[in-house]
């Protein structure tokens, strides 16, 4: 079990792992979907709240969040799916900070997801190296944060991976 604060609500719902990732997925979308603008964010922070609002209902009928019941709450808003040709994915950049499950800038993560290996494995390589290469990695580390932009989750930068590979494909 894990937990998860949503928009409008005080304190945070407790879920499975998997009704975490699904929210989190549906959200990002839902950005990526209103575009970047006040009024495309203040759209799917009411759309949080109202998702938490039916959460919360699960938990007082006595139920638990997992996938199902994830799943049931979320049909009710309807599927986001943006027209690729009306709101194109923003390219994939080579470096990026993944906000979502940072430990330290978020650099490490989105590296990991880049190159879909384990983020604990390459932290762990990363340290290693870190200290066998006398402190030239941490300043390369360093040099790098002012120019890898940040992205707010994984799931985000996949899709702009993916769409990466599809535009390649063409």
């Amino acid at each position: 079990m894990t937990d998860l604060a949503l928009a409008g609500h005080g304190g945070a719902f407790p879920m499975s792992a998997e009704a975490r990732e699904l929210i989190l997925d549906y959200l990002a979308r839902a950005r990526t979907a209103m575009g970047a603008s006040a009024a495309g964010d203040e759209t799917v922070r009411d759309v949080e709240t109202a998702i938490g609002d039916q959460l919360q209902r699960v938990l007082d009928d006595g139920g638990q969040i997992d996938r199902n019941a994830t799943t049931r709450v979320l049909e009710q808003f309807g599927p986001i799916s943006p027209d690729e040709e009306a709101a194109p994915v923003a390219r994939a950049p080579f470096l990026c900070r993944i906000v979502e499950g940072k430990q330290i800038s978020g650099l490490c993560l989105g590296l990991a997801t880049r190159a879909d290996v384990r983020v604990d494995w390459l932290r762990s390589i990363a340290v290693i190296l870190g200290l066998f290469s006398g402190g030239l990695l941490v300043v390369a580390y360093l040099v790098a944060l002012p120019f890898a932009p940040r992205i707010r989750t994984t799931g985000e930068y996949r899709r702009a991976l993916e769409a990466d590979r599809r535009r390649k494909q063409r």
